[in-house]
């Protein structure tokens, strides 16, 4: 039996990886990283599933391509934000 998750976290970590070497980011510790998919997370609606037939329709959604630009978008403004302030020394 699977656990209700928020597969927008699954979602966030996979357009980050992606991402990753495009976003240009000056700290690449776990930390700032972090930071980045808690920031973008929170400027994106969450995604709850309950079962595999929930998940299937969230990732069916994910091909959409505005979809897929708007995590990106909040991806790469959550980089420039951590970017510019990390929260450690």
């Amino acid at each position: 039996m699977m656990k209700v998750m928020n597969l927008m976290e699954q979602i966030v970590e996979e357009v980050f990886d992606e991402h990753w070497q495009n976003l240009k980011i000056v700290c690449s510790c776990q930390i700032c990283k972090n930071d980045m998919m808690a920031v973008a997370l929170n400027a994106l609606p969450p995604r709850y599933v309950a079962h595999n037939k929930g998940r299937a329709i969230v990732q069916a959604r994910m091909m959409h391509e505005q979809m897929k630009a708007d995590v990106l978008l909040e991806v790469t403004r959550a980089a420039i934000l951590v970017g510019t302030k990390p929260s450690h020394e």
